[in-house]
């Protein structure tokens, strides 16, 4: 007598078993996904989304407001103003990183001289 092996029987489920798994699987990928999507959102709910558009957009207003009561209360003396505060802007832009990477050099020296 010799004792061969038998693979083991698979048991193939229902349909109905494979839909019923298919179910529950599903109802855990909506129940993840809404409580991801509710982590995303959380930040930009309620307060937080008030409080963030009013940090970026309260100096704009402010500058415009000024500029405004500006042009109001002397027209003649804030429009050639403006002009050259837009020139210096331009100029600011091409500047800008010029200083930037020169103050980074300092830096960087400054670092390699306290090093040694």
């Amino acid at each position: 007598m010799s004792h061969e092996s038998h693979p083991p029987l698979k048991i193939k489920p229902s349909a109905r078993q494979r839909r019923d798994a298919l179910l529950a699987e599903c109802a855990l990928q909506r129940t993840a996904l809404g409580l991801q999507t509710q982590l995303l959102l959380e930040p930009l709910s309620g307060g937080n989304l008030r409080h963030t558009i009013m940090a970026r957009v309260k100096k704009p207003l402010l500058v415009g407001a000024a500029v405004l009561g500006l042009m109001l209360l002397r027209p003649r003396r804030t429009l050639p103003l403006l002009l050259k505060a837009f020139r210096l802007l331009r100029h600011a832009k091409v500047a800008l990183p010029v200083i930037r990477s020169v103050l980074q050099r300092m830096d960087r020296q400054r670092a390699q001289h306290l090093a040694k």
